[in-house]
């Protein structure tokens, strides 16, 4: 007989707590109508992650990713928080500018973009992979919310362009499946820039699948317990509605058509060519392609795999899976419905 786990009971409360504020957090930046409002809704949001930092992840080594991520954000924020002051009280245009610039740059250094790219692998590597989707979808919205309240300049765009090249490059040589999804997460962070800079409702688009796919790959890689490539290509040695539902998750997260990730990258591309940006275009799909070989060559020795499976173990189902390849595929023909009816 199982005995009630109190304790248990008591975090998965607090758990829920802290998701419903960091939810709170999101409304209320978005919602803000001043400056000051917005930093403190980004200063809830940090306040509630720690601890879901905390109780989440047994290691020692987690006080140490902890840390780093509470000097980063809290430089940031006081940061943010003197020059919104000087803000108000500056009245010399070329000042304002410099200060414009330097709210960016704290913006810019609480999203993780490049070139202030550098503390996201150091922490993610001692992340769950529930944090890891939080850390990499959640806590983005409001940094990007406050960019949008700001005066684009040409230091956007740089971090733009570094941001797909760092995050296709950096990730080539790593066996890491989190380091791999950080990097890819700082190249769609230049995705997402630029379409927040020309339109903010296809924005909103790519970034819900961003957020759906990214979901997918966490849960199903966290209830695998898989870390690593090598794992993932062990574990799906006996499972063959599992590989395609990998394949076909990986390749969604890069942007294959007709999956899911293919058509946000695809309107933010026409937006794109639409605002004359023809050659950030061929750089944004060139530096995609890089990615795509990274996801695509172990995917390819997954499927290959098959071959030196034993007979009967081809027989075995996973419905769960099953399911879970099923829902992907509902979800990829509604966006092809939904998809002609928003270009009306």
């Amino acid at each position: 007989m199982k005995i009630f786990n109190l304790k248990h009971l008591k975090q998965s409360k607090l758990n829920l707590l802290f998701f419903i504020m960091l939810m709170f957090s999101i409304i209320i930046t978005s919602t803000s109508t001043s400056w000051i409002s917005a930093w403190m809704g980004m200063e809830i949001n940090l306040m509630t992650f720690i601890p879901l930092m905390m109780m989440k992840n047994k290691l020692f080594k987690s006080s140490n990713s902890m840390m780093t991520y509470f000097m980063i954000q809290a430089s940031s924020s006081c940061m943010l928080l003197f020059l919104i002051m000087m803000y108000k009280m500056e009245m010399n245009f070329f000042k304002m500018n410099f200060i414009n610039m330097m709210i960016q740059i704290s913006l810019l250094m609480k999203l993780g973009a490049a070139p202030f790219h550098w503390w996201t692998p150091k922490i993610i590597n001692l992340l769950n992979w529930k944090n890891c989707f939080i850390l990499l979808t959640w806590q983005k919205i409001n940094p990007m919310i406050m960019i949008s309240m700001t005066k684009i300049s040409n230091l956007i765009y740089y971090s733009i362009i570094l941001s797909t090249i760092i995050g296709a490059i950096l990730g080539l040589n790593q066996t890491s499946l989190k380091l791999l999804i950080t990097y890819s997460s700082i190249n769609h962070i230049s995705w997402l820039l630029i379409s927040l800079m020309m339109n903010f409702s296809i924005f909103i688009m790519y970034f819900l699948i961003y957020l759906i796919s990214l979901f997918m790959i966490c849960m199903m890689l966290n209830n695998l317990n898989i870390k690593f490539l090598n794992q993932l290509m062990k574990n799906n040695n006996q499972n063959m509605p599992l590989k395609i539902n990998t394949l076909m998750m990986f390749l969604s997260l890069s942007g294959i058509p007709p999956l899911l990730g293919f058509f946000a990258k695809f309107k933010v591309l026409i937006l794109m060519i639409n605002n004359q940006l023809l050659f950030e275009s061929i750089l944004f799909i060139l530096f995609s392609l890089i990615i795509l070989s990274y996801y695509l060559n172990p995917m390819i020795s997954i499927m290959m795999l098959n071959n030196m499976t034993n007979k009967w173990t081809m027989k075995k189902s996973n419905y769960k899976n099953m399911m879970f390849m099923i829902l992907l595929m509902n979800l990829t023909l509604s966006m092809l419905m939904i998809m002609p009816l928003s270009q009306n």
